[in-house]
């Protein structure tokens, strides 16, 4: 059967089950002792209290301060939180950070020279430190709460160095953003205010946003001050203004433009809808078939060069890369474009005027875009601690199976490396949006664009981007409309265009297969599907992802691919089978699956960033089981690897281990196995949920997508073979309309 017949298999969902599945564990070997412990602590207490006495007493609202308290690398998981030493000394927690660390001792004998731990910043009255600092020496070993300590490695005060980022020392007054641990306490926003005016800073209240525990605050003040405005203890970050990152203005040598004609059609489609946030449109140009175009109340004059590159992503997206001698390609289906920039000069607050433009036009119109692009961002290179105001607010609202973001990963491939200065820019580091890079070329020999940022992005989250596509170089531009009195491709190059090129392929793919594929599921199939050969992970994620959406949808005659989608529940195991034909299968099967999910996130902890994260099992054979332990017969099927933190990250740090890669919220891998190893093969499914790194008081059921593709290469009937099996249970994906595809 030709491959254009193979369409994918739907309705997964109908071979799962849930199960109870017993879950082990034992204490650990802490790194310290108690009394040895119970010293270090003390010592570390008595300089944090010293140091934090000394805090002027406007800078510590309601007289409380901050301290950093890291836990050793060994406790990450969200039952290590000490919870129970924080309620017994009078203090909280108000966030959390990855730091990479070398500890003093391990308690194990085979172990990393350094590792990532977590950090907690702890608040309180200046009272209850000195309290825990007289109480601590009388600690023994059966005091509520006392054993914590042996899992602490360090306790130190929040210092004002710590909080610097990017500060414009060259220049005498500058506006900056404050990122502040409210913690849910208004007033302690309210102080800060009152404080930056008592030493002489101008906060910008009306601009000031809150997500989840941090306070984002803009202020113009000179900066000899920054430093008084950092001793203010709930004061998390400071760093000048960003800006916004230059656009790509195209190809600057030559390369020869030639006309093109505009299809006389409609959309396809209007079963979806999608928007792209960028430069706007030119009046030269009649794109109203396919475009509703809107500027935003109060937003300034267009600038020429943002309507070509607003005009160069819409191209992107409405008919892919242009070629000289072939017809336009006819739109998928309708596109909003909302102009986000303007023409301002020395616009200081262009970073939230932007960001605020998406975010009400998202708030406004809640529910009706399924597929979103945006081309722009900060100009800044992520961090792995920090999580930014772009990132957050937007990973907030894509938190939903029903919307797929496509964020173009940024420019700064070429950036100095050693300082990291070349990875990934916001929100390309979002949870819930697919980040995508560029390649030089369409072909076969391609490779990641020089231009285009790097990975990885911070954990979780760790592979960024997500995969690359064709976004153009000098020697193979990217063909767009040009703005321009007539129809006419001109030539550029950027990520720009390589993230509404797969979001195009997104919607095509929706559009064919209907609401049995949401937006959640087609995210989890291009990741699944993408190919990255021999190229690193840090340079194009998990490949190049597929834009033919026909491919896309299809299989080979010796492959099956399966579509699984729904909810996953609380408290048990979801297991799915893995789909195998009646009879036996000759020679080896490749099993490659990606799970995906859509969390809700803590911006406040980038550590512990996403609310929900997953921990698979693999069962290839349901009549083999491990070996009785304590007598006791095992109730479920042997396991064996298949989902692994190492290979992910292909380091042996704990953090970026299996208690990390949990909370990754996409994870994909593949395993080749003897034909003969499978019977009733499945993947058991556990959901793990938490807040602030800690145990979540009220979790909520969660979306989830899941693709597994079994490949026999000896079995050239395959597909066959397992529809006519299910074929009471698995649906054919035919397409619901015929979209005629170029190879763009």
């Amino acid at each position: 059967m030709a491959r254009e017949q193979n369409f994918l298999l739907g309705k997964g969902e109908l071979l799962t089950k849930t199960v109870v599945v017993p879950t082990g564990g034992g204490l650990k070997n802490p790194p310290y002792d108690f009394l040895s412990a119970k010293k270090r602590i003390s010592e570390r207490l008595e300089k944090t209290t010293n140091i934090l006495s000394k805090i002027p007493a406007p800078a510590c609202p309601d007289g409380e301060v901050v301290a950093v308290l890291t836990l050793h690398p060994r406790y990450v998981s969200k039952s290590d939180f000490p919870r129970d030493l924080l309620r017994s000394t009078g203090l909280r927690a108000i966030g959390t950070r990855p730091k990479k660390i070398k500890p003093e001792s391990w308690g194990i004998k085979k172990h990393p020279i350094e590792a990532v731990a977590e950090q907690v910043f702890i608040a309180g009255k200046k009272i209850n430190f000195e309290n825990w600092l007289n109480e601590i020496t009388v600690w023994d070993k059966t005091t509520f709460a006392a054993s914590t300590i042996t899992q602490i490695e360090d306790l130190k005060p929040f210092i004002f160095q710590e909080k610097l980022r990017g500060i414009p020392e060259e220049k005498e007054e500058a506006v900056f953003e404050v990122v502040l641990h409210n913690s849910g306490h208004k007033q302690i926003v309210q102080e800060f205010m009152d404080y930056c005016k008592m030493i002489g800073a101008v906060p910008i209240s009306d601009r000031a946003r809150t997500i989840n525990g941090l306070t984002f605050v803009p202020i113009r003040c000179k900066v000899v001050k920054i430093k008084d405005i950092a001793v203010f203890t709930f004061v998390r970050v400071i760093r000048g203004m960003p800006l916004i990152r230059p656009l790509p203005s195209g190809i600057t040598r030559s390369i020869e433009n030639f006309d093109v004609e505009l299809p006389a059609e409609s959309p396809l489609s209007n079963d979806v809808r999608a928007v792209i946030f960028d430069g706007g449109l030119p009046l030269s140009l009649n794109l109203n078939k396919w475009v509703n175009y809107i500027e935003p109340q109060g937003i300034g004059i267009p600038n020429p060069s943002l309507v070509q590159h607003g005009l160069g992503v819409t191209s992107a997206f409405l008919f892919g890369q242009l070629i000289k001698g072939q017809p336009l390609r006819r739109p998928f289906c309708p596109v909003d474009h909302v102009r986000v920039l303007d023409a301002k000069k020395s616009n200081d607050m262009e970073y939230l005027d932007v960001l605020d433009r998406i975010l009400a036009h998202l708030d406004a119109n809640k529910g009706k875009y399924n597929f979103i692009n945006i081309s722009l961002g900060p100009n800044f290179s992520i961090e792995d601690d920090d999580v930014n105001q772009w990132t957050s607010s937007l990973d907030t609202r894509f938190s939903s199976d029903q919307i797929l973001a496509t964020i173009a990963a940024g420019n700064s491939g070429e950036r100095d490396e050693d300082l990291r200065l070349n990875r990934i820019q916001p929100p390309a580091d979002g949870v819930n949006i697919l980040a995508v890079g560029a390649t030089d070329s369409f072909s076969p020999t391609w490779k990641r664009a020089t231009y285009s940022s790097v990975g990885p992005g911070r954990s979780p989250g760790y592979v960024k981007p997500d995969g690359v596509a064709f976004g153009g170089s000098s020697e193979e531009p990217f063909m767009v409309l040009a703005a321009s009195q007539k129809p006419l491709a001109v030539p550029t190059a950027g990520t720009s265009f390589a993230s509404p090129l797969v979001l195009s392929c997104a919607a095509a793919t929706r559009i064919l297969a209907g609401a049995d594929v949401p937006p959640l599921a087609v995210r989890a199939l291009l990741i699944h599907r993408a190919n990255a050969e021999n190229h690193g992970r840090t340079e194009v994620g998990w490949g190049r992802l597929e834009t033919d959406p026909q491919i896309l949808m299809t299989c080979e005659d010796h492959e099956a691919l399966v579509i699984y989608r729904g909810m996953l529940p609380l408290g048990q195991h979801l297991r799915a089978a893995i789909p195998l034909p009646d009879g036996n299968i000759n020679g080896k099967v490749l099993l490659r699956a990606t799970l995906a999910i859509a969390p809700e996130v803590d911006p406040e902890n980038p550590g512990t960033y996403t609310k929900g994260g997953l921990e698979v099992a693999f069962r290839p054979h349901s009549m083999k089981f491990s070996k009785e332990k304590n007598g006791k017969v095992p109730m479920h099927a042997k396991t064996v690897p298949f989902f692994s933190g190492s290979q992910l990250f292909g380091v042996a740090e704990f953090r970026l281990r299996e208690e990390g890669f949990k909370w990754e919220p996409c994870i994909r891998q593949q395993k080749s196995l003897l034909g003969t190893s499978l019977h009733n093969p499945c993947f058991d499914i556990w959901f793990h949920h938490r807040e602030g790194g800690n145990v979540a008081k009220n979790p909520q059921q969660l979306p989830y997508a899941l693709v597994i593709s079994v490949i026999a290469p000896k079995e050239k009937d395959f597909y066959n073979r397992v529809v006519r099996t299910y074929s009471q249970i698995l649906v054919p994906l035919k397409p619901k309309i015929q979209i005629p595809i170029r190879n763009t």
